[in-house]
């Protein structure tokens, strides 16, 4: 396969930066190095599974500063969670030419902590509701006291009301047609109203909020568009309505966006999100350049293959295959669950039975989830079912952890206060 050493001849007037990029270790590959290259306009950058979406976003923001003179200032870069939003700003930082006080100074953000900045800025004061976990207990709470706790599960009320959100519709205006809707809507009332009681907001709450000072607020708006030219935008198959929005009204004057996502990997539709903004990327911005990544350097050739054979059936899509760099005979399996709990039941249930049949020990088994809140019931399991595990997706001590702490409260509580 070609990279840069190849393609690009030390005559090229940019070839010191990609000299240095080798040096380092990094070889672009020919759709790499274009999207890389890209300077002003929209650009839509199909980007596969593996395919080194993160290295293109990294390296193109170091290009546009190196070789292109931009103010590190001007660009706004914009990905889906923190972790991945502080490892671009230290891969940027160790860049050619670039350091940690240049990375420093470029906005390197996920959508609600950036917007979330502006509206504190801007008087708002109340606390986030950041824990989906209180979340689910809030919910849970609710129902019971409406006595509908049998009927619903929290994991999908809180997706179904954010998706109503991120579709920019308030829960005054939801349908009432059936007894299911005004229960639903009664359930969502009641969770705002506790939410404006106790004085909190939660983060779909910041992303309206932000719309809506942008509206009232146009200076604010023209600054956002002056400071930020150049904008791109992480796993942009997960963007809702209002983040897109949002996206759009920022880079109306100047149009130098790049966003990176797979239509074929949008997961939280149920959430809002929509890869119709990537397949009428091009109507939306009839300008646009389209530039597809499509070799996988992480997954094996068995999992690839399965990837392309599930996705190829999709009705709308931007056609790709992906090409794998790595073999193996490892055969994936897929399951489809009904809801959360029962994911998690048929999870538990596996490794227990390997672990009875002593096919494997519990501490062969890795569990991923893609987000923090697909936790909750795969630990209520492990805690039923008597699993020792060890939470690596949470930050807290063992003795602050949502199931350790109200043992210890509990126990403090029924001793006895010494005095001396």
């Amino acid at each position: 396969m070609r990279t840069s050493k190849d393609l690009i001849s030390d005559a090229d007037s940019d070839a010191f930066y990609f000299r240095a990029l080798e040096k380092q270790g990094i070889y672009l590959n020919e759709p790499q190095i274009q999207a890389v290259r890209h300077f002003k306009g929209p650009l839509l950058t199909l980007a596969g599974a593996g395919s080194g979406k993160t290295s293109v976003l990294v390296c193109r923001t170091g290009y546009l500063i190196a070789v292109r003179n931009v103010d590190p200032r001007n660009i706004l870069l914009v990905t889906f969670s923190k972790k991945a939003a502080e490892e671009m700003r230290k891969r940027i930082a160790r860049l050619p030419g670039l350091n940690d006080s240049i990375a420093a100074t470029i906005q390197a953000r996920t959508f609600h902590s950036f917007f979330l900045r502006i509206i504190r800025m801007h008087g708002v004061t109340q606390d986030i509701l950041s824990e989906t976990r209180y979340q689910h207990i809030l919910l849970k709470r609710i129902l019971r006291e409406m006595g509908l706790q049998d009927a619903y599960q929290p994991e999908p009320l809180l997706s179904l009301l954010s998706s109503y959100k991120m579709q920019m519709i308030d829960v005054d205006s939801l349908p009432e047609s059936s007894s299911e809707e005004k229960e639903l809507k009664l359930i969502f009332a009641e969770y705002d109203k506790w939410k404006a009681a106790n004085d909190q907001i939660d983060f779909d709450d910041v992303l309206l909020m932000a719309y809506k000072l942008l509206q009232q607020k146009p200076p604010l708006l023209a600054a956002l568009q002056k400071r930020f030219l150049y904008v791109m935008v992480d796993e942009f198959q997960d963007t809702n309505m209002a983040q897109y929005a949002l996206i759009k009204r920022i880079v109306e004057p100047h149009r130098n966006l790049m966003i990176v996502g797979d239509d074929d990997q949008t997961i939280y539709s149920f959430n809002g999100a929509k890869n119709e903004f990537i397949l009428n990327f091009d109507k939306v911005f009839a300008e646009a350049k389209t530039i597809t990544l499509d070799i996988n350097y992480r997954s094996t050739s068995s999992i690839v293959g399965l990837g392309n054979e599930v996705i190829r059936h999709n009705a709308r899509r931007k056609k790709k295959t992906l090409k794998a760099t790595r073999q193996s005979k490892t055969s994936p399996q897929y399951l489809r669950p009904k809801t959360a709990d029962d994911e998690a039941k048929t999870i538990i249930s596996y490794i227990l039975n390997q672990a009875k049949q002593g096919k494997r020990a519990f501490g062969d088994f890795a569990i991923l989830y893609r987000t923090a809140s697909n936790s909750r019931a795969i630990i209520e399991q492990f805690v039923v079912e008597d699993v020792p595990f060890v939470d690596y997706g949470s930050d807290e001590s063992f003795y602050d952890h949502w199931i350790v702490k109200p043992l210890i409260d509990q126990n403090l509580n029924n001793r006895k206060v010494c005095h001396f």
